[in-house]
């Protein structure tokens, strides 16, 4: 067996134990910082997911507000305001943020058609919607003044410039619609469409 020479042994301080344990602290934080690096990443992916939910749910909103604005389109229904439906007959100046703009038509019974509360993905949907005329009433009335769009204005190959000619028949109606969802990660989209009946 060898035997080591004393001088050696007292040249040994104990540096490679202090480097090691320095390199150990380096990787522990590195690890701790990798970790919370991937909860961070996943945490942006649900909300991410959660908003792409919102916007699907508000894409079906305004189809539904479509199909109401059509099924009451030639009752006369939509010359008044009918605010247990979300509708309204003239442009309306609504603060989006205020609670009271989207519980008019808020129950539970689901007997108004402007509100869902579970569209099957956890979201609240709500819809208002209004006419883009200056008064209620027909669109024909006096003294009113309704954002339309001609019906013949594409087939004509006419202009919309202010001094062209009119175009023949029946003006289409611009009509607003307005959504609210509110997600289950109390996220909040607000959206709006124009379509013209």
């Amino acid at each position: 067996m060898r035997q080591v020479p004393a001088g050696r042994r007292h040249s040994q301080r104990g540096y490679m134990l202090m480097l090691v344990l320095v390199a150990l602290v380096a990787m522990m934080v590195s690890g701790i910082a990798l970790v919370r690096s991937i909860d961070t990443n996943q945490l942006v992916a649900g909300n991410l997911a959660s908003r792409n939910s919102t916007l699907h749910s508000a894409d079906l909103a305004v189809q539904e507000a479509v199909n109401w604005i059509q099924a009451n389109a030639t009752s006369g229904v939509l010359n008044g305001d009918v605010p247990a439906s979300g509708y309204y007959a003239e442009a309306q100046t609504f603060n989006f943020t205020a609670a009271g703009t989207w519980t008019q038509c808020t129950t539970t019974s689901g007997a108004t058609p402007c509100y869902n509360s579970n569209d099957g993905a956890g979201n609240q949907v709500s819809w208002v919607v209004d006419r883009m005329c200056a008064i209620a009433g027909s669109p024909n009335a006096a003294g009113q003044f309704c954002s339309a769009l001609n019906a013949g204005a594409s087939s004509s190959g006419g202009s919309y410039s202010s001094d062209a000619i009119n175009f023949a028949g029946a003006p289409k109606n611009f009509y607003r619609i307005s959504i609210q969802v509110v997600g289950p990660r109390n996220t909040t989209t607000l959206s709006q469409a124009f379509v013209t009946l």
